[in-house]
């Protein structure tokens, strides 16, 4: 089976950096470079996954994020925030309570990234069931 990724940013290098190790890791990406745009492909195209950057010039990632759980279509879709954003430890515990599934610093190390992304994907297949 092969997972489609919805990356969310606003920045083409890391849509460019992040998308490629994403493919080399088998999966498929689909890119947004803004929330409204990445609302409507997430809609469209039903992806496993969506990683969201949390600061975008149209709207920030907290706004998208919520909108995607309050939306029917989408509700279901895991998101992983990968940001630059230094995120408290109480703040990130309340968001994966809430509507977020894990949060990633854009530094994370690479093989990282894709162990946390299978996980989330995994726990989301399992949850499925």
């Amino acid at each position: 089976m092969t997972y489609h990724i919805l990356l969310i940013d606003n920045d083409p290098m890391i849509r460019r950096l992040f998308g490629g190790v994403l493919a080399n890791a088998g999966f498929e990406v689909l890119y947004s470079e803004n929330g409204n745009e990445g609302r409507e492909a997430a809609r469209r195209f039903q992806p496993d996954l969506i990683l969201l950057d949390i600061r975008m010039p149209d709207t920030d990632g907290y706004v998208i994020a919520r909108r995607l759980r309050e939306e029917p279509k989408t509700s279901h879709i895991p998101i992983i925030f990968l940001t630059n954003e230094d995120i408290s430890a109480e703040a990130e515990k309340a968001m994966k309570e809430l509507w977020v599934k894990d949060y990633m610093h854009k530094s994370i190390d690479l093989k990282e990234f894709i162990k946390r992304i299978k996980k989330v994907l995994l726990d989301s297949k399992e949850k499925k069931k």
